[in-house]
């Protein structure tokens, strides 16, 4: 064979060599924005606020939205009407959380929060529903919420509340025709962390409503925290309970990917 052939031969396979190398560039680079794609839309998180007058725990969406946010996560804030609601409980902030507050994001979000009516469920990964005497007036019967948190919910996301945000949970019904919290471990504001102002307004008291809709209620001394997880359902107690709450979301958010 002539040194000619012999070159072309070379300079052939050379050619051969360098497409294939193109190609698979190509397909792992397709590959990799795929994946990256997935992983940021994994990182998405819904926190949602009552947009009623008695107002949401301002403290129970600061805790969350702070080691949310700490852990990497993208935070929308939604509520039933949008725009700016009512927050209540500034005054337990620490020093610290209130510095944090006022100079963050959240704060821009809260007064311009997401209506229920525009939230694309399949956009998020996980949905939080805070507490605070709003969501007993607002939130119980919302078929926007109930939309919301079953589609997250079936599309394999995790479904967290606090407080009075499980009354959000309530009447959230699945597409086979079962109640959400039905036979599901779940824990919501105790009987006896409810005062004289509560009982003589709101329409029930949660944890007796939970146990006649066939949740599974527990709940640990009053004010002490208690989170409860059962599946992709995580709950909180009341106030003390946001952060360990918060902790057990981030934790099955980044195990769920």
């Amino acid at each position: 064979m002539s040194s000619r052939m012999i070159l072309s031969l070379v300079n052939q396979y050379s050619v051969l060599v360098l497409k294939l190398i193109l190609v698979m560039t190509f397909l792992m680079g397709g590959l990799a924005t795929a994946n990256d794609s997935k992983i940021n839309q994994a990182q998405k998180v819904l926190i949602i606020v009552s947009s009623d007058k008695a107002g949401f725990w301002l403290p129970e969406v600061v805790e969350p939205y702070f080691l949310l946010e700490q852990s990497g996560f993208s935070i929308d804030i939604a509520s039933p009407l949008g725009g700016k609601g009512k927050a209540s409980g500034a005054s337990r902030l620490s020093n610290k959380q209130e510095k944090w507050f006022f100079s963050s994001e959240l704060k821009k979000q809260l007064n311009k929060t997401i209506s229920l009516k525009n939230v694309i469920a399949m956009h998020y990964d996980g949905v939080y529903f805070a507490g605070g005497s709003g969501p007993m007036f607002d939130l119980i019967d919302n078929k926007l919420a109930q939309r919301v948190t079953r589609e997250i919910y079936e599309n394999g996301g995790i479904v967290s509340a606090d407080c009075h945000g499980p009354a959000a949970l309530l009447n959230v019904t699945l597409s086979n025709g079962k109640r959400l919290i039905e036979d599901k471990k779940i824990t919501a504001k105790a009987n006896i962390e409810e005062g004289f102002w509560a009982r003589s307004n709101y329409p029930f008291l949660l944890e007796d409503k939970i146990k006649q809709l066939g949740g599974v209620y527990s709940a640990a001394a009053k004010n002490r925290p208690h989170v409860v997880v059962d599946g992709r359902l995580i709950t909180g107690q009341n106030p003390a309970s946001a952060i360990p709450m918060a902790k057990s979301l981030i934790a099955m958010l980044k195990n769920n990917k």
